[in-house]
């Protein structure tokens, strides 16, 4: 009876501290911040407040009110004028400086544990390392690692004001759209974390690309070069395809377009297995890489002549494949090579893995040496399928 009892007492403190979180708070007295857009303040950043931070967050009763669904409401998310969401903009010395002045500005408390993205303002990813920015997001106890990280072109702060037309948020709206890298290589997704990791290794990174089309709709595609912390351009989303295609980030199928004369037709070739293979090579002293690319897939359309493909077309057809892929590697390898100096392919990392000690001697100047280092390109491109018409 008595070890009876001890364990009645145990399950009834059990109900007392295990309830519930000691410092939870109502959900009514919470502002959830769904995204966070980083700027620099008015010209360039004032002296006493450089930084400026721009945070979106849902109003409740206004997303009820519109129904639906996912993440869209009945009427498109259109319905109004007015979308259901609150942005505050802060400023500060610091960016804990200016959340905390947050208090003074919303009744709720700012709650980031349901955060979903970061934008960053391109003047401010140009000037500043990025690993300082988002110092507080790896400090506080709220955030975690899996939020997104964006490039805006020009002000975060303007992403913001974007109209989405099937999301209740632009951060949603954001945060849909980098599930969309199943589906297309125009751009990529990056964590918090996966950029951390990056930049404290020394190593360069692709960070998606947002901005706000004339009609308001926001988009994401092409990506920002970031070297050595800092955003030194941009590549378009079909450079950005080139890039992934090298450095094998393919998440799903993707959807070349290759004209074809002889044959009076435009094919969309739609390649779901993409294999590269780079390797470095020294031949007396001489650095040089070799990049090998196999692409296989199938006609997913053809536009033009109505007429059934004879035999010999497919080779030819995937002859002009290779030529357009091989056009598009040389162009995204010569950007970076020479405009950026940036090695976002992690050609530094094959070095570093096969000849370690070569690499402690070079990887202080490897900016100027992956400038000058000589790259060929293999590709080969076999169609598999031709669908139902053959």
């Amino acid at each position: 009876m008595r070890q009876k009892g001890v364990l009645w007492l145990t399950l009834f403190l059990c109900l007392i501290f295990l309830g519930g979180c000691w410092d939870n708070k109502d959900l009514e007295r919470r502002a959830l911040v769904l995204g966070a857009a980083v700027d620099l303040a008015a010209e360039g950043g004032r002296a006493a407040e450089p930084w400026k931070i721009t945070l979106e967050m849902p109003i409740l009763r206004r997303m009820v009110a519109r129904g639906g669904g996912g993440g869209g409401g009945g009427d498109g998310g259109q319905g109004d004028d007015t979308m259901p969401t609150w942005r505050l903009t802060l400023t500060g010395a610091t960016f804990a400086e200016a959340i905390n002045k947050g208090a003074t500005r919303s009744e709720r408390t700012l709650f980031f544990g349901h955060q979903k993205i970061i934008v960053l303002g391109e003047e401010l990813a140009r000037r500043d390392a990025l690993q300082s920015v988002l110092d507080w997001w790896t400090r506080n106890r709220e955030s975690y690692v899996a939020i997104n990280v964006l490039l805006a072109e020009g002000d975060a702060a303007a992403i913001m004001e974007g109209r989405p037309e099937f999301a209740r948020s632009v951060s949603m709206f954001l945060n849909d759209e980098m599930q969309q890298v199943i589906k297309t290589t125009r751009f990529v997704k990056h964590s918090l974390q996966e950029v951390l990791v990056a930049i404290d290794a020394g190593e360069d990174i692709l960070l998606a690309r947002v901005k706000v089309l004339p009609d308001g709709k926001p988009q994401v595609a092409g990506t920002g070069v970031i070297h050595r912390g800092r955003l030194v351009g941009w590549l378009s989303p079909e450079e950005t395809q080139a890039a992934l295609w090298i450095t094998g980030e393919t998440k799903g199928c993707d959807v070349l377009v290759v004209p074809v004369p002889e044959l009076d037709n435009v094919f969309s070739l739609e390649f779901c297995k993409i294999k590269p293979e780079i390797k470095p090579k020294m031949e007396n002293e001489s650095l040089s890489f070799e990049v090998k690319i196999e692409f296989n897939g199938r006609i997913a359309e053809k536009m033009g002549n109505p007429g059934i493909l004879k035999a010999g077309d497919l080779q030819l057809v995937e002859g002009k494949a290779e030529a357009v892929i091989t056009e598009r590697l040389q162009q995204v390898m010569s950007k970076l090579q020479r405009q950026y100096r940036a090695d976002v392919l992690g050609f530094g990392r094959r070095i570093e893995k096969k000849w370690p000690h070569r690499w402690e001697g070079m990887k202080e100047q490897w900016p100027q040496i992956f400038a000058g280092i000589p790259v060929t390109m293999q590709v080969k491109v076999k169609i598999l399928g031709t669908g139902l018409v053959s």
